[in-house]
């Protein structure tokens, strides 16, 4: 039996919310980018990255898009799976292209778009092949406490890892923590989406809403000091590609959510994992998306966008 009508806007409607979050998540990446970049380069995972930030209102402005990203995110959630939102945020590598592109200048090679190609023709073979049902029903306090300890785990783990090595490590390693974090705090905002659907006294009295804001503060804060440990490609490649893997761990765990079998299916969707991680860590590597591979006192962005360039032109005439 064919999808119902309902269940065709309800479906439309989650992957324009997701495809929405991935777009003002890209915005805010850059703009919390710049807010950093001038830190000083021993302030690494000290309150010296944040306190230097947020007197920036640069930064600022990131951090409201960011609570943007998760209201389109906990919509895209409220209906739909873990295990196809959080794929779809990925999509939010191919906005990051574009801006860099579009914005600040940077010129496209024929290999980067082969990569975005790629990212795009993968995540839409999985989700059009083996995009799992939501299966609807609410996660056990054991399941919980099994996830939260696993995924807490790891975060520190990964967190521990980071604090020595060359730059480019400690950024892939702390995107890895906070991308863990992130897939955590999916979860926990699919199910704060569904207390607020019940009511505000709901909201007030579940214990997932305070675990969302910790967790999610927590993940914020790594992802700060990522973007500031080393290249913008090393963060950002494991912000991206680890959090769909671990999302569809927890939507299986948590939500029940289960994809179609058989053989064809298993082979297609194992092709389209492939595909999209060569297409998506082509993009991360690329100039395109790395700018600058040498050394960390480079300023990634800083006066390379279109309202830099006006301004500075502007210096000149006057």
């Amino acid at each position: 039996m064919g999808r119902t009508p309902s269940g065709l806007h309800n479906g439309s409607m989650v992957v324009v919310f997701a495809v929405a979050a991935a777009l003002v998540n890209a915005v805010t990446s850059f703009l919390q980018r710049l807010g950093v970049e001038g830190a000083p380069r021993n302030e690494t995972l000290s309150s010296g990255v944040v306190a230097h930030a947020i007197r920036r209102p640069i930064w600022l402005l990131g951090f409201a898009c960011m609570l943007g990203g998760f209201v389109f995110q906990a919509l895209a959630l409220h209906k739909g799976a873990l295990a196809v939102v959080q794929p779809l945020l990925t999509t939010e590598l191919l906005f990051v292209v574009i801006i860099l592109w579009a914005w600040f200048g940077i010129a496209v090679r024929t290999r980067d778009w082969l990569y975005a190609l790629l990212t795009v023709a993968g995540l839409a073979t999985f989700l059009g092949v083996v995009a799992p049902t939501n299966s609807g029903h609410a996660p056990t306090g054991g399941a919980w406490a099994i996830a939260i300890a696993a995924t807490a785990g790891a975060m520190v783990g990964l967190a521990a890892l980071s604090r020595t090595g060359p730059p480019w490590w400690r950024a892939l390693i702390l995107g890895a923590s906070a991308s863990v974090g992130f897939a955590l705090t999916a979860a926990l905002t699919k199910a704060f989406s569904d207390s607020f659907a019940t009511g505000i006294s709901e909201v007030v009295t579940s214990w997932q809403t305070y675990a969302l804001c910790v967790v999610g503060l927590a993940s914020f804060v790594l992802m700060q000091h990522a973007f500031h440990a080393g290249p913008f490609a090393a963060s950002q490649s494991t912000l991206i590609l680890i959090n769909p893997f671990v999302s569809v761990g927890l939507g299986a765990w948590l939500y029940g959510e289960s994809f179609p079998r058989g053989a064809g299916v298993l082979a297609a969707g194992l092709l389209a994992v492939i595909v999209f991680a060569a297409g998506a860590i082509g993009l991360c590597l690329s100039p395109l998306v790395a700018g600058v591979h040498a050394s960390d006192t480079v300023q990634l962005l800083a006066g390379r966008g279109r309202l830099a360039r006006r301004q500075a032109a502007r210096r000149v005439q006057g």
